[in-house]
Protein backbone atom coordinates (compact mmCIF):
# COMPACT_ATOMS: atom_id res chain seq x y z
CA UNK A 1 0.00 0.00 0.00
CA UNK A 2 1.23 3.28 -1.13
CA UNK A 3 1.69 6.53 1.04
CA UNK A 4 -0.93 8.14 -0.60
CA UNK A 5 -3.35 5.34 -0.32
CA UNK A 6 -2.40 4.62 3.53
CA UNK A 7 -3.60 8.65 3.91
CA UNK A 8 -6.96 8.40 1.47
CA UNK A 9 -7.98 5.57 3.72
CA UNK A 10 -6.91 7.09 7.31
CA UNK A 11 -8.68 10.31 5.72
CA UNK A 12 -11.38 8.15 4.22
CA UNK A 13 -11.86 6.24 7.86
CA UNK A 14 -11.46 9.82 10.03
CA UNK A 15 -14.23 11.74 7.99
CA UNK A 16 -16.89 8.42 8.01
CA UNK A 17 -16.14 7.81 11.87
CA UNK A 18 -16.71 11.40 12.87
CA UNK A 19 -19.76 11.54 11.02
CA UNK A 20 -21.33 8.54 11.91
CA UNK A 21 -20.29 9.52 15.53
CA UNK A 22 -21.63 13.21 15.45
CA UNK A 23 -24.62 12.36 13.77
CA UNK A 24 -25.71 9.14 15.50
CA UNK A 25 -24.95 10.04 19.35
CA UNK A 26 -26.30 13.51 18.76
CA UNK A 27 -29.37 11.64 17.56
CA UNK A 28 -29.68 9.20 20.20
CA UNK A 29 -29.05 11.93 23.36
CA UNK A 30 -31.51 14.37 22.14
CA UNK A 31 -34.13 11.79 21.82
CA UNK A 32 -33.18 10.88 25.50
CA UNK A 33 -32.72 14.71 26.67
CA UNK A 34 -34.26 16.70 24.32
CA UNK A 35 -32.86 20.10 23.11
CA UNK A 36 -31.27 21.38 26.60
CA UNK A 37 -27.85 22.25 28.16
CA UNK A 38 -28.04 18.76 29.52
CA UNK A 39 -28.22 17.39 25.85
CA UNK A 40 -25.46 19.16 24.65
CA UNK A 41 -23.06 18.21 27.35
CA UNK A 42 -23.94 14.53 26.99
CA UNK A 43 -23.59 14.69 23.05
CA UNK A 44 -20.59 15.77 23.69
CA UNK A 45 -19.47 13.18 25.80
CA UNK A 46 -20.91 10.69 23.62
CA UNK A 47 -18.68 11.88 20.63
CA UNK A 48 -15.72 11.38 22.38
CA UNK A 49 -16.22 7.86 23.60
CA UNK A 50 -18.01 6.97 19.98
CA UNK A 51 -15.42 8.47 17.69
CA UNK A 52 -12.22 6.46 18.64
CA UNK A 53 -15.04 3.17 18.87
CA UNK A 54 -15.91 3.78 15.03
CA UNK A 55 -12.24 4.82 13.80
CA UNK A 56 -11.17 1.57 14.82
CA UNK A 57 -13.80 -0.48 13.12
CA UNK A 58 -13.89 1.42 10.27
CA UNK A 59 -10.03 0.47 10.07
CA UNK A 60 -10.35 -3.15 11.00
CA UNK A 61 -13.91 -4.02 8.88
CA UNK A 62 -13.63 -1.31 6.34
CA UNK A 63 -12.40 -2.60 3.44
CA UNK A 64 -14.32 -6.04 4.29
CA UNK A 65 -17.40 -4.35 4.08
CA UNK A 66 -16.98 -2.08 1.74
CA UNK A 67 -15.97 -4.43 -0.79
CA UNK A 68 -19.52 -6.51 0.71
CA UNK A 69 -21.31 -3.70 -0.16
CA UNK A 70 -20.01 -3.47 -3.12
CA UNK A 71 -20.92 -6.93 -4.18
CA UNK A 72 -24.59 -6.40 -2.93
CA UNK A 73 -24.78 -3.34 -5.32
CA UNK A 74 -23.98 -5.01 -7.76
CA UNK A 75 -26.36 -7.81 -7.87
CA UNK A 76 -28.83 -5.50 -7.38
CA UNK A 77 -27.89 -3.25 -10.34
CA UNK A 78 -27.97 -6.82 -12.44
CA UNK A 79 -31.76 -8.07 -11.44
CA UNK A 80 -32.57 -4.31 -11.60
CA UNK A 81 -34.92 -4.38 -15.40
Amino acid sequence: MTHHNRLHRLTGSLVLSAFMSMALSGVFTLLEFGVSWTWLRTWGQSILIALPIAFALDMILGDTLRAFAGGLADKAAKAWP
